[in-house]
């Protein structure tokens, strides 16, 4: 998955920079007469201001402004989480890191919810100190949940350090000065070489000065939109770590027709008593594998989880 986030990465940012540049270069003749009114190359020029202002603006969000969000969120929680004994049920070492002595391991964790529904949440983190063997299975940790469900993280291990990662941060700072540098270059180049003394009244649509800041905008909404949602699912992760469990009869369960990586996505539809008593219907998506077709109940009972606010929400936490 890493490696093919950083091809499309290229490949995209191939498109977003020196690809409308060179296709203007290549095709169009540099204009010695205004190609627009005053009013129409202005209308361009703060159309252009507008899309870079956006996209400097979200990646400094992306970059800085979330992040420290993220470090006060863990801090709040090392203060005021609820703590939780946790189980570890499963053990995998991903990767040995030989400089710093260090594992990248995932494991898979059993413990009660914000309702006090015991749920299992796979996790993958750094293990500083793997000569310890704090998280092969059978262990017990020390968890501490979020009490804000609606915020990530939802939980952390209680001993978990505060802090930034120094080499990333100066990587995510030289990329926002070589965007900004980028910027300014653009539009200081091609005004330099196409205004003639009519100022800015060389603007097209398809000028890459306008051409590349869309392209740039098209790129974060593939990663926003495409990416974002393979790499997590944040409405389940909040029903698992703040819902409810019940026992819901089966109504039918039936294919979609959609196809995700050559892989079915099933309809549940299941009637559920929630806590209270008050009977509720909902529908359930999930994407399957063809393997395991043959083993998803079609009828009886199932084991869900539902969100106490809204009961239509709910989610298989396992078993298909």
């Amino acid at each position: 998955m890493k490696l093919m986030i950083i091809f499309w990465g290229i490949f995209l940012f191939f498109f977003c920079v020196p690809f409308p540049i060179f296709i203007y270069m290549m095709s169009e003749e540099l204009a010695t007469e205004p190609r627009n009114s005053l009013a129409v190359s202005y209308g361009y020029l703060g159309f252009s201001l507008l899309i870079w202002g956006y996209v400097i603006i979200f990646f400094i969000n992306k970059l800085f402004i979330t992040t420290f969000k993220e470090k006060n969120t863990i801090k709040s929680i090392l203060r005021n989480g609820i703590p939780r004994e946790a189980k570890i049920i499963d053990y995998k070492l991903l990767k040995y890191i030989a400089k710093k002595n260090m594992n990248l391991i995932q494991v898979t964790l059993s413990f009660p919810n914000l309702s006090n529904t015991v749920i299992e949440h796979k996790t993958m983190f750094h293990d500083s100190k793997p000569y310890e063997k704090r998280f092969d299975a059978g262990n017990k940790v020390k968890v501490l949940l979020n009490p804000q469900a609606s915020k990530e993280p939802y939980f952390i291990l209680s001993d978990q350090k505060v802090g930034f990662n120094t080499s990333g941060m100066i990587l995510r700072i030289v990329f926002l000065v070589l965007l900004i540098a980028y910027v300014i270059g653009l539009y200081s180049y091609f005004y330099w070489r196409e205004s003639f003394d009519f100022g800015w009244r060389f603007l097209t649509f398809m000028h890459p000065i306008i051409f590349s800041g869309v392209m740039t905008i098209m790129y974060v909404l593939v990663f926003q939109l495409i990416f974002g949602r393979l790499l997590k699912n944040t409405k389940e992760e909040r029903i698992l770590f703040s819902g409810r469990n019940a026992e819901a009869n089966i109504i039918s369960v039936s294919e979609t027709g959609l196809l995700v990586n050559n892989q079915p996505q099933i309809m549940f539809q299941v009637s559920f008593k929630d806590f209270r008593g008050t009977e509720h219907i909902a529908v359930y998506k999930k994407i399957v594998s063809f393997l395991k077709l043959s083993s998803i109940p079609k009828q009886g009972t199932i084991e869900i989880m539902y969100d106490e606010d809204d009961p239509k929400k709910i989610m298989i936490p396992r078993g298909v």
